[in-house]
């Protein structure tokens, strides 16, 4: 089927239209998202690293506060740029795989089912946003080599892995998935032992290199970096069944991610209104089922008791295309069209749905601003600096005073050089007051949560991150 005009109109349409509703949705919010508010903070500063995240998405956040300066659109903006590239990357590789215009618009109309998808990433995502886009061009890429072995295709491949371990760490994944295919596939055998392969491999280390290097040196980040992945895989206990119990929070969350899809499939096809045909053994449908193995191998040998669907989402998002290349339709233009009109009906819903939370006072921590702190800071200790209880916080304090340097409690990539020999204020939460501090100032009934904060001296020459 010839790939029509009609097509990449309809999916340039979801894509400026998700930018603007992305970008737009930010001036119904009073405070910033907890990803956006992080942002905020870290790109103070250009670092190599940025506690448990490698650096590039940092480094785009501060090179667009650099242009629009540090407001809340210029963090919309990014994320809103990087999920419009999602939609048209999403949709060009379909159309290399499925060489079919309206199988093609199918799978990215399909992500629209995949709620942390439109939901997590439409509104919040930062870091695995950015790996989304990086896997995505990683298997066009990938596709391109199959067939095409020049020299430009393998330097594209060393960029792209160079940006996909710099956008986030869960890129080891597919890379690992990648390796393990290669005993199984001669298509990517021949693409990896080609003598090209060097000038990939070079890119890659050259790109990579100095945040390795900022990472397992002498600083000690490589063990807070352990600390901080060991929080949020183990539950509180610190205790889990082995191997049942990773294996059971994987397939819990992989059936999450994919619910509401796997359920319009089901029905679909017990209504015989399509019909799944034998999936083709090729290079992607061997690089799906090992990515699964590695999955459960990685959760099993780390037993990792907690699992998020976010952290899923990268790797399995390129197989929507495996799974629309196996499904025939009886009416594939009227598929297409109703997809089409469920993501907009789903991109309108996601624009209102902040402004009907306030009015109908619905609790949400976007809707508390931090006016409040910053006024007390900024009126009787903004000759000092301020150490804030965490990221969140600080960022949302450094939006608002945006020629400031602020700090924050749960930063352990803090140079600690940055606070000797300074005094200062620093905000702290009721349950984490020992007694043992001066305090100067405290705020009642804050935020979302209501917390009482106190206001205490600081003395950086005492600060252990």
């Amino acid at each position: 089927m010839a790939l029509g005009k009609n097509s990449i109109n309809r999916i340039e349409i979801l894509s400026f239209l998700s930018f603007f509703a992305i970008t737009g949705i930010t001036f119904f919010k009073s405070a910033l998202e907890l990803e956006d508010a992080e942002q905020a903070y870290y790109s103070q500063w250009l670092r190599w690293g940025y506690d448990d995240q490698p650096p590039l998405y940092t480094w785009l956040q501060y090179g667009v506060n650099q242009i629009f300066g540090s407001h809340k659109i210029s963090f919309s903006l990014l994320r809103g740029v990087i999920f419009a590239c999602i939609l048209l990357l999403v949709w060009q590789f379909a159309r290399k795989v499925i060489k079919d215009s309206k199988k093609s618009e199918l799978v990215v109309f399909g992500l629209v089912l995949i709620p942390v998808f439109i939901d997590f990433t439409f509104r919040r995502l930062s870091h695995t946003s950015l790996l989304c886009g990086a896997v995505v061009v990683s298997y066009l890429v990938l596709q391109q080599l199959v067939h095409y072995k020049t020299w430009k295709n393998y330097a594209l491949l060393g960029l792209v892995v160079g940006i996909g371990i710099l956008s986030k760490y869960n890129y080891v994944l597919f890379l690992a998935a990648l390796g393990a295919t290669l005993f199984f596939d001669e298509s990517l055998r021949k693409v990896v032992s080609n003598k090209k392969m060097v000038l990939a491999f070079l890119i890659v280390l050259a790109l990579t290199l100095p945040h390795f290097y900022w990472l397992l040196g002498p600083w000690g980040y490589a063990s807070e970096l352990g600390e901080s992945v060991s929080i949020k895989t183990q539950n509180e206990s610190g205790e889990g069944i082995f191997i049942i119990g990773p294996l059971f929070s994987l397939l819990l969350n992989l059936l999450r991610l994919i619910a509401p899809l796997m359920a319009v499939f089901i029905l679909t096809f017990s209504l015989k209104k399509i019909r799944f045909r034998r999936p083709e053994l090729d290079w992607l449908a061997k690089m799906a089922l090992t990515q699964l193995a590695v999955l459960v191998l990685f959760f099993v040998v780390l037993n990792v008791q907690k699992v998020e669907e976010r952290w899923l989402l990268p790797l399995v998002l390129p197989f929507m295309v495996l799974l629309m290349r196996s499904v025939e339709f009886k009416s594939v233009i009227k598929w297409s069209s109703y997809g089409f009109v469920l993501f907009l009906i789903v991109i309108g819903f996601q624009v209102l749905r902040t402004p009907v939370e306030k009015v109908m006072g619905i609790p949400s921590s976007v809707h508390f601003g931090f006016e409040p702190l910053n006024d007390v800071l900024e009126k009787k200790y903004d000759d000092r600096i301020w150490m804030l209880p965490d990221v969140t916080y600080a960022g949302n304090v450094k939006l608002l005073n945006p020629e400031k340097e602020v700090f924050a409690k749960d930063d352990f990539s803090l140079p600690i050089s940055k606070l000797l020999n300074v005094e200062g204020v620093e905000v702290m939460l009721k349950r984490d007051v020992t007694g043992n501090e001066k305090v100067l100032d405290s705020i009642l009934n804050f935020g979302k949560e209501r917390d009482t904060l106190f206001i205490v001296k600081f003395d950086g020459n005492l600060y252990t991150p």
